[in-house]
């Protein structure tokens, strides 16, 4: 099994909670290829079973939160991935809002649906996160 994480980070959170998931996934034997939004292997992509896409949650602190404009772009112009198993993950400040429902949003083209959504407000993996982790890539305890 093959994981591509591609994130947006602004002040590192993000990409250290991108990290945290790739780390988590090599731990338990899944081939894993991470790149922020400028630099991640569109080839392996290509070749990968799972596709974890994150960003920061950006807008202000209680409602109208959407991933920043550079992630929007990016993610309507992804490859397609919809024969993908999809995982959506952001960092925030005090709540996510509709950030899922935005991020989809741009990725309507190109993907068929989300199995799975992480959040977190630092950039490391919680109890549940990885409890999520498991069942989404199938390991059993």
């Amino acid at each position: 099994m093959k994981a591509s994480i591609i994130y947006n980070s602004k002040h590192g959170t993000t990409k250290a909670y991108a990290e945290e998931i790739a780390r988590f996934l090599k731990d338990n034997g899944i081939d894993t290829k991470l790149g922020s939004i400028g630099d991640y292997d569109r080839d392996y992509l290509k070749s990968a079973d799972l596709v974890f896409l994150g960003c920061w949650t950006s807008g202000l602190f209680l409602f109208a939160q959407h991933p920043e404009r550079l992630w929007s772009n990016f993610a309507k112009e992804l490859p397609g991935i919809k024969d993908k198993k999809i995982c959506l993950f952001t960092t925030y400040k005090l709540a996510t809002g509709s950030m899922f429902r935005k991020m989809e949003m741009h990725l309507k083209e190109n993907a068929e649906g989300t199995s799975l959504y992480l959040k977190a407000k630092s950039g490391a993996l919680t109890k549940d996160n990885r409890e999520d982790l498991k069942l989404f890539v199938g390991k059993k305890e």
